[in-house]
């Protein structure tokens, strides 16, 4: 009956199956143990007990001392259906869970929930004739871990015959390949495409996300489902900021500088995309450099992970398998802080102190509490091989927590940050430094004090990504020359409003400091000339063939 048909409609149907939970419940302490976790050594494989079918997976939750590590994406899911040899489901554990490369974050979706501690689960529904093979691995060779897990299923009389079964499959490329689109799925069979997870690591400043989506629909040439941006796709606006809801959504968004990272997913629950021989699934990993009069939509050089989601039936092609943890991971090189301990300079007479932070205190890091302003503690550390590098800090936060100059040595050129630190939970921060050419060997960073009273500074790591060549336009064409007249346009429209009038030209508009004098050359460098022409100030490019475009002033573009 269609009164059954709905969420809550299906809770008064006629029930069938019965239900079933496998778990790491201590035993043979059932009722009187609470050390439910299954450890895992490094490098261990481990194997859930098997569920016969036929029935199907309704819940999975976990949580992992690998959340607290920052680490989730270095323990493998695979799901194996009905004996088959390859997994229908394998992908680290954040990116299966949509908080993509390894730092938990809050997830509020309907099939994908994640706390910000760590804490994940899914409800996607996952079918099986002759049996569910569940396997966990913990694939970092140097730190044990701890997963605590629950898997609930329903033991059904029998499975429709045509069912199909869910898969997720991760992809990854580190920088992503010039020259062709990023594959997020590929797929022999029938079926139908239900979601998303891509996670990026920007390569150059500037936004990345204006690349199109596409879905190839049974081996078609010409993709019948063609994207406007990749924040289109996850059905944001304007760029990303951290959201999340039932059905899309950016668990974790840092910012638009190298070195920035963020994660975004979108669940095709209601809009499942039907296929019958084959579906393949891209999209274009295309931006523009920070200043878009230099480059805008053009293929870039960052870093992209994803996992595909999908029901079919019949077996699988294969992905080519999870890359080992080293390479799956953003390629950082990291320098751990308390390494540097008795190397530590301190101007006070206190050096730092090496304390524990983090999840169950598993986190060690410096802490230094300098008696007054103005107190300066140098850190060294290494570089082995150099490079232009995104550089980024781990700290940690507390009310007690203060404001500090931080600064390379030996670096270029050498940014200089303000960090507070102070607030009023203690928290962890991932601090970006800025992007910097570091040369091989010995480097220090060093902390000054600032502020009218001092508090104290708590860090734990300090990392660099060597990052790859900067994509560049050499010869800019319509795509920036739309900035330089959004710019003068946006400046001409501020320029009446404050003055009642129109500029009389461009340098009277750059000497009244609303425009910048950027602006005297057109995308290329050629020199723009200006006028007032009846009612409309005019600028033309004297380049060859070059543009003329006017404004009267009556907003940013007119």
């Amino acid at each position: 009956m269609t009164l059954f048909n709905d969420l809550l409609g299906q809770l008064a149907a006629p029930s069938s199956g019965r239900n079933r939970r496998i778990s790491s419940n201590e035993q043979p302490n059932w009722n009187d143990g609470n050390f439910d976790m299954t450890r895992l050594a490094p490098g261990e494989v481990f194997e859930f007990p098997i569920l016969n079918g036929p029935g199907m997976i309704t819940h999975i939750w976990m949580t992992s001392h690998s959340g607290g590590m920052n680490e989730l994406n270095a323990i493998t899911l695979r799901i194996y259906w009905d004996g088959a040899a390859e997994p229908s489901v394998e992908a680290p554990l954040a990116d299966f869970f949509a908080v993509g490369q390894g730092t938990p974050a809050s997830v509020e979706s309907v099939p994908v929930q994640v706390s910000p501690s760590g804490s994940l689960t899914c409800y996607w529904r996952m079918p099986f004739e002759k049996s569910a093979r569940i396997v966990i691995s913990n694939d970092n060779p140097d730190r044990s871990s701890g997963l605590y897990w629950q898997v609930d299923w329903v033991e059904l009389p029998e499975l429709p015959p045509g069912t199909p079964r869910f898969h997720a499959r991760y992809r990854q490329e580190y920088p992503a390949v010039m020259g062709r689109d990023y594959l997020l799925a590929d797929i022999e069979g029938a079926g139908q495409y239900v979601g998303t997870v891509l996670s990026v690591t920007l390569a150059q400043d500037g936004w990345f996300g204006e690349g199109d989506d596409f879905f190839y629909i049974d081996g078609e040439e010409v993709p019948s489902l063609q994207g406007t941006g990749t924040e289109d796709y996850f059905n944001d606006a304007w760029g990303f900021r951290p959201r999340t809801g039932a059905w899309f959504g950016q668990p974790r968004w840092q910012g638009w500088s190298a070195g920035d990272s963020g994660v975004c997913y979108r669940w095709h629950v209601l809009d499942p995309v039907h296929f019958t021989k084959s579906l393949k699934v891209t999209i274009e990993h295309k931006g523009n450099r920070e200043d878009p009069e230099e480059a805008w939509y053009i293929e870039r050089p960052d870093f992209y992970s994803s996992v595909a989601f999908w029901y079919q039936t019949g077996p699988a092609r294969s992905f080519g398998g999870v890359p080992s943890w080293a390479e799956r991971r953003v390629p950082w090189e990291s320098h751990h802080l308390v390494r540097s301990w008795s190397g530590a300079v301190a101007s006070g007479e206190e050096g730092p102190t090496v304390e524990t932070a983090g999840f169950f205190g598993g986190r060690p890091s410096l802490r230094w509490q300098p008696v007054q302003p103005g107190e300066r503690l140098e850190l060294p550390f290494h570089v082995a091989q150099g490079g232009r590098c995104a550089v980024r800090l781990t700290a940690f936060t507390a009310p007690s927590g203060g404001r500090w100059e931080a600064v390379i040595t030996g670096a270029h050129p050498s940014p200089v940050m303000e960090l507070n630190l102070n607030s009023e939970e203690e928290g962890e921060v991932d601090l970006l430094l800025g992007t910097m050419e570091l040369a091989p060997g010995d480097h220090t960073v060093a902390f000054t004090a600032l502020g009218s009273a001092s508090g104290s500074l708590q860090v734990e790591e300090i990392r660099w990504l060597r990052l790859p060549p900067e994509a560049v336009r050499e010869h800019r064409g319509e795509n920036e020359a739309h900035f330089v007249r959004l710019a003068i346009g946006r400046a001409v429209y501020a320029y009446r409003l404050a003055y009642n009038s129109l500029p009389s030209s461009l340098p009277a508009l750059i000497a009244s400091g609303i425009l910048g004098d950027r602006y005297t050359v057109d995308e290329n460098g050629a020199p723009l000339t200006s006028r007032l022409e009846d009612d409309r100030f005019m600028v033309e490019s004297t380049a060859p063939g070059g543009w003329t475009h006017s404004w009267r002033g009556l907003d940013a573009r007119r």
